[in-house]
């Protein structure tokens, strides 16, 4: 009996050191490179099959690999950290309206006259005001303006509205990264849709341009007005805040 426990315990002594033997004999060789952005580990059962490779090709190499094994999850959570990261800002509401009221003063003819009214901004890409390498976008706007003038009669003054629906489009600069001389530039035309007083006759239209100041919402607008069904045109001048 004695015999026979001592030899099962040999046979398992032979069985778990050919097991460590091996398993020492398939231990996988290891190899440390180091790049600028960290550290890249070759295992292999045998180094020397890299021999022929040069390190910028293993380096290609392993990094294609890493590629391949990212799921479709992955490549799109990396390729979104990506995209934001060319921006110094990400905005909230991606909704490419936005309803913008608006008032000033302008020069018509030889009399001030203040405006109001209320414009609908289309600008896909405005996310791009924020981009490190541009800090544009480009919009499209439609308008509602509404003047004011004053006139004196026997029983007083007399408010007289023009009505001009407006169409333009320009770009808007970020000034805080690239373009320091303007926050827009843009140009547009109006047609008058409700006239009262003497100001416009006939048919009337205007063309115009918009300059903004850096880093704020004023901007200087240059206006030419033409009227009577193109028999009579005049200059303006108008201040704009929105």
């Amino acid at each position: 009996m004695k015999a026979k426990t001592k030899l099962r315990y040999l046979f398992v002594v032979f069985i778990c050191g050919l097991s460590i033997n091996s398993f020492a004999q398939k231990k996988p060789d290891t190899l440390i490179i180091g790049t600028k952005n960290g550290q890249i580990l070759l295992v292999s059962d045998s180094l020397q099959k890299f021999n022929g490779l040069m390190i910028e090709e293993i380096i290609k190499k392993a990094l294609l690999s890493v590629k391949d094994s990212l799921t479709s999850e992955d490549k799109k959570a990396r390729n979104k950290v990506m995209r934001e990261a060319q921006y110094t800002e990400l905005i909230k509401n991606k909704n490419p309206f936005r309803i913008n009221p608006f008032f000033g003063i302008g020069l018509i003819r030889d009399k001030l006259s203040p405006f109001l009214g209320l414009s609908l901004d289309f600008a896909p890409q405005r996310q791009d005001y924020y981009y490190k390498k541009g800090g544009m976008y480009t919009f499209i706007n439609v308008a509602i303006n509404s003047f004011f003038s004053f006139s004196q009669n026997p029983s007083g003054y007399r408010t007289q509205k023009n009505i001009f629906l407006e169409a333009s489009i320009g770009n808007r600069m970020n000034n805080k990264l690239i373009y320091k001389s303007f926050s827009e530039i843009s140009g547009g035309i109006g047609y008058l849709v409700h006239r009262e007083g003497n100001y416009f006759k006939g048919n009337s239209f205007k063309v115009y341009c918009n300059f903004g100041l850096p880093n704020s919402f004023v901007k200087i607008r240059p206006e030419l007005f033409i009227t009577d069904n193109f028999r009579t045109a005049f200059p303006g001048l108008a201040i704009k805040f929105n």
